[in-house]
């Protein structure tokens, strides 16, 4: 992704320096701050915690932290502070483990690094540790920035779940008690289905009774946890405009007609209308001619927006996406299809899904009144979750797919490698197949398929990729997708 600026600093205090690249966000190892001085990488810890599986079908197979909100998902926005190494759940974490850099993840985002970098500077030696449902907007980076410079050992709880700590390494060689409690944090396999607490929790908790964790002084509003699905709809609206803004302080991007920003290798029509701002394309992007856009919008990198398109306020595409049609309001996770006519609206689509010709989400009931979304338990019994939203399409879950011209209700949530078609049911199971009568297509066939859409993009599956779809195929079994 291209670079984001680098957020405010403290007056007087050394500077994190952010360099660009085309289609990366990195910081050099040992880049000069205005003052001359070299600033080194300091280390991110990511953790899920217990409350990450409220989220559901959005991260079956991937990360909450490297969900698409606004225009960038958590991960990248922490590398502006260094490397960052995931604790995710068990699943997740072997996976990453085995792909071992190879390629990127499903979900396209960075890699693990192999292991924590060695600190040489006060900077450094602090070590960033950050709930990985935080929604990345500019305030909560700031938010952080400001924790990281002050330089403070301890923790930020809101609504009594952890939000952030710091904490500091030693540099003399010899571990101290955070140095140990990191190292343990990199070793455990993440929260697990049933546990209260996850792993990074208990250790700072045993930490704190060690050698106590001041309560850090924080922006009370900066800092918002996602709790369920429909949550990361509402993150999205909130965060667009101020992770937009952040890209276009980064320099990246030329403003080619008013409201359109456009990096210099991506492709825009002489025919392309834009009806408000900002409109930011990424890298080697193209879009086609007699497309209409309104702002504020995101085109992530090497994606492609059909001829024809309306592309309307608060949408987000992800890198090596293809869109058509009309989109609203909407998140296109990397990776993703969906390049022919059809409403797609407040809504948010994961990767390596295929939204076919003519498929259209409701987003408005016809009573104008708040969406409900409904949930049938292991037992029989329903449960209602009241989202408090009048507008909201789908969640689709990674690997999905739709056949021509199915209409997903107000509020639908459709699993993993589910495939849907005519007038889909409010929830579907991962893997659920109803083009096949309700059969569950096994992670072999996944496999296949996902491969046959790799291909079209230059790729191949890895073994991890088939790892991975194993495991959730035997996990949903369990606890129904």
């Amino acid at each position: 992704m291209p670079a984001l600026a680098a957020i405010d600093g403290v007056p007087g205090k050394q500077e994190l320096v952010v360099e660009s690249a085309k289609g990366s966000l990195f910081l050099s190892p040992t880049a000069q701050t205005p003052t001359g001085v070299k600033a080194h990488r300091m280390n991110v810890i990511v953790f899920e915690d217990s409350a990450v599986r409220s989220l559901g079908v959005l991260v079956t197979m991937r990360p909450a932290c490297d969900l698409l909100i606004g225009s960038v998902s958590l991960v990248e926005a922490l590398q502006l502070f260094g490397e960052v190494h995931r604790v995710a759940r068990p699943h997740l974490g072997r996976y990453l483990t085995a792909l071992a850099g190879e390629r990127v993840p499903l979900w396209g985002g960075p890699g693990n690094p192999r292991s924590l970098a060695t600190p040489a500077s006060r900077h450094t030696s602090t070590v960033l540790v950050v709930n990985a449902r935080l929604v990345p907007t500019a305030e909560a980076i700031r938010g952080l920035r400001r924790l990281v410079e002050a330089g403070e050992r301890g923790v930020v709880f809101r609504a009594g779940a952890l939000v952030a700590a710091v904490l500091q390494r030693s540099k003399s060689g010899h571990d101290s008690a955070d140095d140990t409690a990191l190292k343990a944090m990199l070793s455990h396999p993440g929260v697990a289905t049933g546990m209260r607490e996850s792993p990074v929790e208990r250790i700072l908790a045993e930490l704190g009774s060690r050698q106590p964790l001041n309560d850090l002084a924080s922006d009370e509003a900066a800092f918002r946890l996602v709790e369920q699905s429909h949550e990361v709809v509402t993150a999205h609206e909130h965060a667009l405009a101020g992770s937009l803004a952040m890209r276009l302080d980064s320099g990246h991007f030329a403003e080619t007609q008013p409201g359109l920003f456009v990096a210099s290798t991506a492709k825009v029509s002489s025919h392309v209308v834009v009806r408000g701002g900002p409109v930011v394309v990424g890298d080697d992007a193209d879009l086609g001619p007699f497309t209409c856009l309104e702002g504020p919008v995101w085109i992530g990198e090497r994606a492609i927006v059909s001829p024809h398109s309306w592309i309307r306020p608060g949408t987000a595409v992800g890198h090596d996406s293809r869109v058509g049609g009309e989109v609203q309001a909407s998140v296109i996770e990397p990776f993703t299809n969906k390049p022919h006519d059809g409403y797609l609206g407040y809504s948010h689509v994961g990767s390596w899904v295929n939204i076919a010709a003519g498929t259209n989400t409701g987003s408005l009931k016809a009573s104008y009144g708040p969406v409900r979304q409904h949930t049938i338990q292991a037992d029989g019994s329903r449960q209602t979750v009241h989202t408090h939203r009048q507008f909201l399409g789908a969640v689709v879950g990674d690997l999905a797919k739709t056949s021509v011209t199915t209409s997903l209700a107000c509020g639908a949530r459709v699993g993993v490698a589910a495939t849907v078609g005519g007038e889909a049911p409010e929830q579907v199971a991962a893997f659920l197949n109803l083009l096949t009568g309700g059969s569950r297509t096994t992670p072999e066939q996944a496999a296949t398929m996902l491969d046959r859409m790799m291909a079209r993009r230059g790729m191949a599956v890895h073994h991890a990729d088939r790892d991975l779809l194993a495991d959730v195929w035997a996990e949903t079994s369990t606890i129904g997708g």
